[in-house]
């Protein structure tokens, strides 16, 4: 039997990344909206806030995860691996900078308190910074303010790409130079926190204990908790996030702690030799899971578009649920737009791939 044929994820396991991945970027939505209606509850050393950047770090860690899944079972070479990863970030992250300019301008004429609380001199710059996944390398933070959270897509993008440079890589001097390259243009900062993602890497291509589906779910669940008290009692070192130079991953080792753990949680995940048809409702939730990307890069411009149109009453917890619950409804219905064109990205990546193989191979 192929090796990787035993390596399948199962439904079950399925369904509990899944359930992983929503419930983080909901937490993240969650504490977006805490704060803009709390204000003063607005600080690094808060719990929620830990909880909340600790949720980013799952998911670099089931990003590595699951490119270790993709690249074992469904290995088809550099260039699909490089239109899938493209088409996947660019089919929600293009949609999403229009839909955070467009707040932006609203705002700015609606509100001009609200969108001088959102202002860090010229919108353009980062804009363009984030749409080419520029805006985290080396000592930069310049995502958009009203749509804070495209930071960690940058981070993304470039573990993506150095994965991708080192995993195709050829004989010869030219692929290490590449990885090199992209190493150097990424920078301090997004290179400090690329262990998360490696260790989810990790978890899956590292051979499994030999123990029972039973055991395995336990220690998944022990392992799971063990992540979450190191999140509430380990301190912050080396210092708090969102400050120079290092700004996100100021952090960084006590996001390798949590990120380690939860690694390790995923290590004892049980995989399966088969695939096994899952059951209707675990469908339809792995589609209600899809749209955690979406709800991920649209919440927080249209929380705050949400203040303009559905009005704001600060410290008002009860506004603060409404709001955010049609802002959740609104990302989640455009995240179902939005799949249904990611084809049409993944085809345009597909052309734009070939054609510059095409021309790779006509200069060589």
């Amino acid at each position: 039997m192929d090796k990787s044929t035993s390596r399948l994820i199962s439904a079950n396991s399925s369904l509990f990344l899944d359930t992983l991945r929503l419930s983080a970027a909901l937490v993240v939505a969650i504490f977006h909206a805490y704060i803009m209606w709390f204000p003063e509850k607005d600080s690094t050393t808060t719990p929620l806030f830990n909880i909340s950047h600790a949720a980013v770090v799952i998911f670099f860690v089931l990003s590595g995860y699951v490119i270790a899944y993709t690249t074992t079972i469904n290995n088809r070479g550099s260039l699909q691996y490089a239109q899938a990863r493209l088409s996947r970030l660019y089919s929600v992250v293009i949609p999403a900078l229009l839909i955070t300019a467009l707040t932006e301008l609203i705002v700015s004429y609606t509100n001009s308190d609200l969108h001088a609380m959102y202002s860090r001199g010229a919108s353009l710059p980062r804009y363009l910074l984030s749409g080419s996944f520029l805006n985290e390398i080396w000592f930069f933070s310049a995502a958009p303010p009203m749509n804070s959270p495209l930071w960690s897509l940058s981070y993304e993008f470039w573990y993506y790409i150095i994965f991708g440079l080192w995993f195709f890589r050829s004989t010869g001097w030219k692929s290490t130079a590449f990885l090199l390259l992209a190493c150097l243009v990424a920078g301090p900062k997004i290179l400090l926190m690329m262990p998360i993602w490696l260790v989810g890497f990790a978890a899956y291509r590292l051979p499994k204990p030999n123990i029972s589906t039973k055991t395995s779910w336990l220690l998944v669940f022990v392992a799971l908790s063990v992540t979450i008290a190191t999140v509430v009692y380990v301190p912050i070192f080396p210092r708090p996030i969102g400050t120079p130079p290092l700004f996100f991953a100021n952090q960084f080792i006590t996001d390798w702690v949590n990120g380690l753990f939860f690694a390790i949680a995923l290590w004892f995940l049980p995989l399966s030799k088969h695939i096994v048809p899952s059951g209707n409702w675990v469908t339809s939730f792995r589609k209600v899971a899809d749209l955690t990307f979406p709800i991920y890069v649209l919440h927080n411009p249209l929380l705050i578009l949400s203040r303009v149109v559905l009005g704001y009453e600060k410290n008002n917890l009860v506004h603060m649920w409404q709001n955010l619950a049609v802002v959740l409804i609104a990302s989640a219905i455009i995240g179902v737009f939005l799949e249904k064109q990611r084809p049409l990205w993944s085809k345009s990546f597909g052309m734009l791939l070939g054609l510059k193989d095409k021309l790779r191979r006509a200069y060589a």
